[in-house]
């Protein structure tokens, strides 16, 4: 059989290797090929944040709201604010006595409100938040009592009250008040005054009965008037000197007392 031979030229391989370095073209194609992967890699992308509060956060934010509001609420049979109780004190109060003191007070007659009866002998405790003495401007003494608890059938519950009577008074703005001296200050000034003149008349008279005094007599009344007028005058500065009256109230006084918030028991 015919054998068939090729002869391959290879002197085209020997130029190229005389004129390029084979090892560098195989390193610069594997740095192209790896641009090209650089290149076709997806852009990044920036992330965006929401500041916004989330959902869940204000949904369970009202869900709390909801449930404080629920448990605020109060329950039981309510005791209506303006509800007035007749009592009779425990202990005996006076303007000398400390901020801070306790007192204590039981009711008289019964009250009716609707569902609920306060039977005559219900316990209010009360607290003094403000007192004092009779003052030199002529300001009375002072009594403040502030209504702080009631017990009924047991169970002791916070109440907010006033004082609106002491032994059948009207007190307003819960004041417990001593009379106020000012104007008899003055009232005590000017008839100072005029008995100064009524004793510089006398002088002038007794002066008359002799012929040396008859002629001086009436310097006394001249004087008498003029010290009568200063009293006058002087009066409403001098008022301001005469001490206020003290407030003293024993035990047993009648009070009113007079809820100022409702009040629940259960």
């Amino acid at each position: 059989m015919p054998v068939f031979a090729y002869d391959l030229d290879t002197s085209v391989n020997s130029q190229i290797e005389q004129k390029y370095d084979s090892n560098k073209l195989n390193k610069d194609m594997k740095v192209n090929q790896t641009d090209t992967n650089l290149n076709n890699k997806p852009p990044k992308t920036t992330p965006v944040f929401d500041n916004s509060t989330p959902t869940v956060t204000k949904v369970t934010n009202t869900v709390k709201n909801k449930i404080s509001n629920i448990t605020n609420v109060k329950t039981g049979t309510k005791i209506p604010s303006g509800t007035k109780f007749t009592v009779k004190s425990n202990a005996a109060v006076s303007g000398w006595s400390g901020v801070n003191s306790l007192l204590t007070f039981s009711s008289t007659n019964a009250v009716y409100k609707s569902g609920i009866t306060i039977p005559a002998g219900t316990q209010f405790k009360g607290v003094i938040s403000a007192s004092h003495s009779g003052q030199i401007t002529g300001n009375g003494g002072l009594i403040k009592i502030k209504i702080t608890s009631m017990t009924l059938n047991g169970k002791t519950i916070p109440v907010e009250g006033k004082i609106t009577k002491a032994n059948s008074k009207n007190i307003f703005f819960n004041n417990i008040k001593g009379a106020r001296q000012y104007l008899q200050g003055i009232d005590n000034k000017i008839n100072q005054g005029i008995n100064f003149y009524k004793k510089a008349r006398n002088l002038s008279s007794q002066m008359s009965s002799n012929p040396l005094g008859t002629i001086l007599s009436p310097l006394p009344t001249i004087t008498g008037w003029l010290g009568s007028a200063v009293c006058t005058v002087a009066s409403p500065v001098t008022g301001l000197t005469q001490k206020g009256k003290n407030i003293s109230l024993p035990s047993g006084t009648v009070y009113e007392i007079k809820l100022t918030q409702d009040a629940y028991i259960n």
